[in-house]
């Protein structure tokens, strides 16, 4: 795997931050991709044009139940 020069100097600044502040921008960026990863969005945001779905209330009338006839 090649690496830009951009790249190969984030890499040598982070490997220089203290274990605290690794931790730290680390969490950070691990909330970002929560916020914009397609998978995340799905499940948890919505997009501004879309509306959700309220969850389908259980009936236990209109359950299908094996109906027997003589």
């Amino acid at each position: 795997m090649e690496l830009t020069s951009e790249e190969q100097c984030l890499i040598a600044e982070f490997r220089k931050l203290s274990p605290s502040v690794r931790d730290e921008l680390l969490a950070y960026a691990a909330s970002l991709l929560r916020r914009s990863g397609p998978e995340a969005s799905t499940e948890t945001e919505s997009a501004p044009n879309q509306c959700r779905l309220k969850e389908a209330e259980q009936r236990p009338e209109t359950e299908k139940t094996p109906f027997f006839t003589e």
